[in-house]
């Protein structure tokens, strides 16, 4: 089997690199060459230098090729989704599509749990600080639009998974280590709002799996999946069980929504600082991605040490660790004014 990966380095498609290669497939990537290329020296993996945006590019790499299989781990605009669909039409075996729960969350209509027909709701009032991303979510529904539009079983057989916040060692959002960071400085916590929204997160290997595994089952030609962990948590719950694993008891202070969204420390280019901080609940149905590879999840507590030994190691600051300080200067100028401060 012949399999093309539009991307290859990043945090997710190298996992599924890793996990084909282990298979026993060969694999050609096609990426611009900026990151370090981990599998340089194997000879199962043939790397393809080029810009997906540059349509020749892409032909340079399917010239006198046909793939069985395509994954497009790197289509953000409908630009990348339409120039890929107009170079592989009837000459692949399949098209994999890395999508996102975002194109559900940049709606209100949405109802949970969101199952995969629900990804076309109407767009809610654009909402800068949507923590599912307002601008990424709009995106990637249009490459959406794009792929099955052109969908045939025949001639560009499509698959997408849609995964939700994708967490593990490697993961350069570094969203877990906002929080690791700031529960093991054994300072105060500032959470914003209740915390009582549920949320999903999957373990980065359990996203590769997924991926990979959809090539045993030809019922997923045609179809989208949501992809998250069975384990659902509020982020109250979330820092409970993160403290658990750190041995760490922290004092934690809510302080209400509204008044948080002002400051200056909540807020960066790329939305909330403060990672999920979901603002409403976000559970995503597993029905049907069960059902048709029988996928299952690997624990929090299996994967979640793993994480937390990584960050500790690797990495220096989290997002927002400069303005630590002013999150703790507020808690004690909060607790002046406030003598019940458990939701300010």
């Amino acid at each position: 089997m012949k399999i093309l990966l539009v991307g290859g380095t990043g945090f997710i498609s190298k996992r599924i690199v890793q996990n084909l290669v282990g298979r026993g497939y060969n694999v050609t990537i096609f990426n611009r060459g900026l990151s370090a290329n981990p599998f340089e020296l194997n000879k199962r993996v043939n790397c393809v230098i080029g810009n997906r945006d540059n349509e020749n590019d892409l032909k340079k790499v399917l010239m006198g090729k046909k793939y069985d299989v395509v994954y497009d781990m790197i289509a953000y605009t409908e630009n990348h989704s339409r120039i890929i669909t107009n170079i592989l039409k009837g000459k692949i075996g399949r098209f994999i599509h890395c999508s996102t729960i975002s194109v559900y969350m940049i709606s209100d209509a949405v109802h949970c749990p969101i199952t995969e027909d629900q990804y076309n709701r109407k767009v809610m009032k654009y909402f800068a600080r949507n923590p599912f991303g307002m601008d990424y979510g709009i995106n990637k529904r249009k490459c959406e639009e794009i792929l099955w539009s052109e969908h045939n079983d025949k001639t560009f057989p499509v698959t997408m998974l849609r995964p939700t916040f994708v967490a593990g060692p490697e993961d350069p959002s570094k969203r877990d280590y906002f929080w690791i960071q700031r529960i093991l400085d054994g300072k105060p916590l500032l959470v914003p709002g209740s915390g009582d929204f549920a949320f999903q997160q999957v373990f980065i290997d359990d996203v590769a799996k997924a991926f990979c595994d959809l090539l045993d089952h030809d019922i997923t030609i045609g179809n989208a999946y949501n992809v998250a962990a069975e384990e659902i948590f509020s982020l109250n719950e979330y820092l409970g069980k993160l403290s658990e694993l750190l041995n760490v008891q922290p004092d934690i202070v809510h302080i209400d929504q509204e008044n948080f969204d002002r400051l200056d420390i909540s807020y960066f280019p790329g939305g909330d600082v403060f990672p999920y901080n979901t603002r409403r609940t976000s559970i995503f149905s597993l029905e049907k991605i069960k059902k048709d590879i029988s996928y299952k999840s690997t624990p929090f507590k299996v994967w979640m040490p793993k994480t937390i030994e990584w960050f500790v190691k690797n990495n220096k600051d989290s997002i927002g660790y400069d303005k630590r300080q002013s999150e703790i200067e507020l808690i004690k100028n909060l607790r002046n004014k406030h003598k019940n401060y458990e939701l300010i």
